[in-house]
């Protein structure tokens, strides 16, 4: 029996050894442990193995001490490794310094036990014609085997508590580390003071299940699983077949794609399936690439790599499929294409890409005679205040449908921006008459029904004929052609050419030469003397002229509408202000501090400038009395902001102004704002009557007019006056303040100093 333990022993002694060895290679959180582990277990097994053979008490008495000291860190390196691997929160329960105290103190009373001899004693026993020494225990022994059982059922719980925890198929790598240590605990309860103890084997097999458990295994089961989960709940399609084509696995992704209500085909009207094993038996080229499906109405995207099962000897034994939907991608794709390249409200192309589709179509059809037209309707700014801005993007989404439907011979269109269209159409396809009276008709039954307001939209027509010249500039080119129509009810179609170009090129050189006019006194302050009946002259209105160096005499017609239109109206006005101011000055110094200068505010001045600072700051800059500086407020600028216009008014006349409301009755006045408007005099402009059908019946308002503003405190000042019946009839109806060529046209203030100011 010795004979048989010993060799047992050894085996599993060689057994350790390789497995210690081989751990040292490994790379593992728990590598240190089950060194440990098995270096103690290696320990137990050689110290046994003197137990069995050596026949010296002494020797005997100390190896059984050994035992059980080995046994205690044994123990506790297991339970340290159950912790460890099992994952468990059990460390919290087990106060490591405590224990490692408990077992020294344990470790140390066991070694002293061979002097003492007070926790165990051996004497010689017979066992089947063999003498063994045989353990004597004594109460205090039972200390040590207390802690012997405590920590085992630390180990037993942590283990148990970790592999009921787990999913079935993992219990496994825990059950099989307790079962050995319940084997051990159970031989050894057997063996207890028997001459042979058979849990020695067990260490040793504990050992090997720790390295096997930590270092190699991995339940096929497990791993079988865990492939089957994964691919079932993949994103991608897997399907295989067998070398036959027959379908032999698809997980839940492609089992949508094959079992769907509604089957997937390919443009021929193949199944997806059939599409398959004609692809397994095509042997074509395997790389992964997109391929287009139809569900129903719906185009599906797929891509597919396709790739056969070899064995080991390189035959085939069927083909898989990975399968990856990317037709969520691809319509993603295609939106932030379509938003990068069209116009969100309306879906037609937007400016940039416009440009660039237009600018392609040139360059490839050269021998076509081609016309930019650019769209834009009339006052939508205005539409767009007054019934909102949901009412202003259905027109303009409609203005799209009326483009891209209706309006088919247009090749390319787009919208620009804001109400700005544009369209490329062949010059043979355009009818001037038969496209404005289609847009028009359409126009009036499909938009202006909704809201019941007059669409007026114009068209600028430029003619491709450079093609060099950037589409964005040709498209500018044929706004800039409506700029020249825009307010007029007749013309509603403008051609860009030599004219309107030489006429912006000259716009562009009065804009650029404005800054050194104003530096240079270009700018001249003439006055138009306003005079009473007989010719006495009452004082002055500023207009401004410019001497251009090179140009010569521009008239105010010929830059003013350009500065009015850009704002840099304001910068003249600024300068004819402070000159009007400097003139007050100087007749002032000549004691002639009783006339006055008028001075016009244009519209765009309110907006731009803030006119009561500017004004009061003159005055007192120039030391002038405001009575002396009039100021000349059109009708429109009133009427665009009434309520404010009428705030500003009120503190100009406070602060002393005299305020002239001009051009009276030349653009959308009634009678009605004479009762709210508070103004010093009313200017009325001849024009008023020229444009009368009915002369004697605009005589008659004319003269109530008048009659009012004197009932209401209102001088009233006509202007335009030509004939000496207009100052007759004019006369007659109250009307004592003139300005007009039929006294004086406007003249250089050197001018008009010699003529009313000499005796």
């Amino acid at each position: 029996m010795k004979l048989l333990m010993g060799i047992l022993l050894a085996l599993s002694l060689a057994v350790m050894v390789l497995c210690l060895f081989a751990t040292h290679f490994k790379e593992h959180d728990l590598k240190n442990l089950v060194q440990n582990i098995l270096s103690i277990a290696i320990l137990i097994i050689f110290n046994y193995e003197i137990v069995l053979f050596l026949d010296d008490e002494q020797w005997n008495l100390f190896a059984h001490s050994i035992y059980f000291v080995a046994t205690d860190w044994i123990l506790y390196y297991l339970l340290q490794f159950s912790i460890e691997y099992s994952g468990s929160d059990f460390n919290q329960f087990v106060r490591k310094k405590a224990m490692i105290f408990l077992l020294m103190a344990d470790s140390a009373s066991l070694l002293l036990n061979t002097v003492s001899g007070h926790l165990f004693s051996l004497y010689v026993s017979d066992y089947k014609g063999e003498s063994y020494y045989a353990m004597s225990t004594k109460p205090p022994f039972y200390v040590h085997y207390f802690i012997i059982i405590m920590l085992v059922s630390f180990c037993l719980i942590s283990l148990f508590y970790r592999a009921f925890h787990m999913p079935l198929f993992y219990r496994s790598k825990y059950l099989a580390i307790a079962v050995i240590l319940v084997i051990i605990i159970l031989a050894n309860i057997i063996s207890f003071k028997k001459a042979i103890d058979f849990s020695i084997i067990g260490y040793s097999l504990e050992g090997i299940a720790l390295y096997y458990c930590t270092f190699v295994f991995t339940p096929q089961r497990l791993l079988r699983k865990t492939l089957l989960l994964v691919s079932q709940d993949m994103t991608i399609g897997l399907i295989v077949l067998d070398i036959e084509g027959k379908l032999l696995y698809s997980n839940n992704f492609a089992r949508d794609l094959l079992t769907s209500d509604s089957t997937l085909t390919d443009n021929q009207g193949m199944s997806f399936m059939e599409w398959c094993r004609k692809r397994y038996f095509s042997n074509e080229d395997n790389a992964a690439q997109d391929y287009i499906f139809y569900r129903g109405s719906d185009k599906i995207t797929l891509n597919i790599q396709f790739q056969n099962l070899m064995d080991s000897h390189n035959n085939l034994q069927g083909a898989y499929f990975v399968i990856y939907d990317r037709t969520e991608e691809i319509n993603k794709m295609k939106e932030e294409r379509f938003l990068a390249t069209h116009d969100s409200l309306t879906g037609l192309y937007n400016k940039s890409y416009f440009c660039h589709v237009v600018e392609g179509y040139i360059k490839s059809h050269t021998e076509e005679e081609l016309l930019l037209l650019c769209t834009n309707i009339k006052d939508f700014k205005m539409i767009n205040d007054l019934f909102g801005s949901q009412m202003g993007d259905m027109i303009l989404k409609g203005c799209a449908d009326i483009i891209r439907l209706k309006e088919n011979k247009a090749i390319v269109y787009g919208r620009l921006n804001n109400d700005i269209f544009a369209l490329l159409i062949r010059k043979s396809d355009f009818n001037e008459n038969q496209f404005m009276s289609r847009m028009q008709e359409i126009f009036s039954s499909e938009i202006e029904n909704e809201f019941s307001y007059p669409l007026i939209n114009y068209i600028g027509v430029y003619e491709i004929i450079d093609r060099s010249i950037p589409v964005a500039v040709m498209c500018d080119r044929a706004k800039l052609a409506i700029s020249k129509i825009k307010g007029d009810y007749h013309n509603r179609v403008a051609y860009y050419n030599e004219t309107l170009r030489n006429d912006i090129r000259y716009e562009t050189e009065l804009i650029s030469d404005l800054d050194d006019a104003i530096k240079q006194k270009q700018l001249k302050m003439y006055l138009q003397p306003q005079v009473s009946s007989d010719g006495k002259m009452l004082g002055a209105e500023a207009l401004v002229r410019w001497e251009h160096p090179v140009k010569g005499m521009i008239s105010p017609g010929q830059f003013i509408p350009v500065f009015e239109k850009n704002g840099l109206i304001s910068d003249v006005d600024k300068y004819i202000w402070e000159t009007a101011c400097q003139q007050l000055l100087a007749w002032k110094k000549q004691g002639r501090d009783n006339l006055y200068i008028s001075v016009n505010i244009s519209p765009r001045d309110f907006y731009f400038l803030n006119i009561y600072q500017i004004f009061t700051e003159l005055v007192e800059k120039y030391d002038i009395n405001p009575r002396n500086l009039k100021l000349e407020i059109t009708e429109t600028a009133i009427i665009m902001d009434f309520q404010r216009q009428m705030e500003l008014i009120s503190k100009l006349r406070e602060y002393g102004f005299s305020v002239e409301m001009d051009d009276f009755g030349s653009g959308n006045s009634s009678l009605n704002m004479l009762k709210d408007i508070y103004v010093d005099i009313l200017k009325i402009d001849m024009i008023f009557l020229q444009k009368a059908q009915d002369e004697e019946r605009s005589k008659k308002i004319l003269q109530m007019i008048i009659s009012l503003s004197k009932e209401l405190g209102m001088p009233v000042i006509t202007e335009g006056v030509e004939t000496v019946e207009q100052v007759q009839f004019l006369t007659q109806m109250g009307c004592d303040m003139f300005q007009g060529y039929y006294f004086a046209r406007p003249m250089k203030v050197e001018q008009f100093e010699k003529i009313y100011f000499t005796d």
